[in-house]
């Protein structure tokens, strides 16, 4: 089975939090949180730092992170 890397955004303010919406493929009109795939060389940081500019322009600083390295669903 072939293992994928991928690190999201969960991005709050207040009482509310950022999610996009898939606009094509399987999964259009889905909504996720913002990210992506982690590309060799890149830290989960730095991937969604790169992923939230490609996606939506916008730069961010990653305040904490969590991590289920090593787990599969």
């Amino acid at each position: 089975m072939k293992r994928i890397e991928v690190a999201a955004a969960v991005i709050c303010e207040d009482d509310k939090i950022f999610a996009t919406q898939q606009g094509y493929g399987e999964w259009k009109d889905w909504w996720e949180f913002p990210g992506g795939k982690i590309e060799a060389g890149e830290t989960p940081e730095e991937a969604l730092q790169r992923e939230i500019c490609e996606e939506l322009s916008t730069e961010i600083s990653v305040d904490c992170t969590l991590s289920n390295k090593g787990s599969s669903v």
